[in-house]
């Protein structure tokens, strides 16, 4: 394509897709502060700064596509000294499936690249922009079938993938790693997800709990497409290795938290619970920060197989 040409592409493409998807004075939970107990914004704010931390000091690209919506885009930060085969930590983030994006979350990386571990932050399509179950897993399975295609370009080993997310990223990053159907289909190794780490998540979407706390994102998964939405009720196999973490404030994900572990043990795998003690459903995001905490040391765990 010719440059005059391409600039003129890119000028379309982004007048029918706007850019805001990381401008979070946009989000629902930004803009009705009232609605909540927690407050989002200083959750956005901190997350920004310390990804700016995360870009400042690891090696990294941006906004790689792995399809063609402006949503279908990962980041990639490296450990500071050149890695060879190694492992790689896929982080999916929440907000609802209705807001949230890649670029708040890179200080995730922080603590993980001292341990020489590659993290991808991916975006999905939001039920905001019209996109609804199963579009929000099925990105997720093309971003993992990405990293696995592409990886050892930036020093990973495409068999040491693990999948972990926040809320609703943990609802998809549970729901990719008990199932093996789309591997199948796309011609993906059965046993490619090595481990997985779901944080504050509802595992079963029939329960209610999801609608009362997130309202209109309820529409993620209608109510004719709860069960097939539901990681609990998929459970195809069970990962070698899992950690499924819930603050310990957080009483309406303790039980399904709890009940995704006992299942995922049910079906072969090794999973534990991890209650994070004192923390709400924010303080659980923000704990991938903190290198010495338990989060991230139990992620670091299943990673290194311990």
């Amino acid at each position: 394509m010719k440059s005059g040409n391409w600039a003129l592409f890119v000028i379309i493409f982004f007048l029918i897709f706007p850019a805001v998807a990381q401008d979070k004075s946009t989000y629902y939970t930004v803009t009705h502060p009232d609605e909540f107990h927690m407050d989002w914004k200083g959750f956005y704010d901190n997350a920004d700064q310390w990804t700016a931390v995360a870009r400042e000091k690891l090696p990294h690209t941006l906004d790689l596509p792995y399809g063609k919506h402006p949503k279908q885009q990962l980041d990639i930060y490296l450990p500071e000294e050149t890695p060879a085969k190694a492992p790689i930590f896929l982080f999916l983030h929440g907000g609802g499936f209705r807001e949230g994006d890649r670029a708040h979350y890179g200080f995730v990386a922080l603590p993980l690249a001292k341990h020489g571990v590659i993290t991808v932050a991916a975006s999905y399509r939001l039920t905001t922009q019209g996109f609804f179950y199963p579009s929000q897993p099925e990105d997720v399975e093309d971003a993992i079938a990405w990293i696995y295609e592409n990886i050892e370009e930036y020093g990973g080993d495409p068999q040491r993938i693990y999948v972990g997310g926040h809320s609703a990223g943990a609802i998809l990053s549970g729901h990719v790693a008990v199932r093996s159907d789309w591997l199948k289909k796309k011609g993906l190794p059965g046993d490619l997800i090595k481990g997985c780490a779901p944080i504050s998540g509802p595992y079963d979407l029939r329960t209610g709990s999801y609608e009362e706390r997130e309202g209109e994102a309820r529409t993620y998964a209608p109510r004719d497409k709860e069960e097939a939405a539901s990681p609990i009720l998929n459970i195809q196999k069970a990962p070698p290795n899992c950690v499924v973490a819930v603050g310990s404030v957080e009483e309406k994900y303790i039980d399904s938290s709890r009940a995704f572990v006992e299942a995922l043990e049910a079906k072969g795998g090794f999973a534990r619970l991890l209650v994070l003690e004192g923390m709400d459903h924010d303080q659980t995001g923000l704990a991938l920060y903190d290198g010495e905490g338990p989060l991230v040391q139990a992620i670091l765990g299943v990673i290194q197989g311990r």
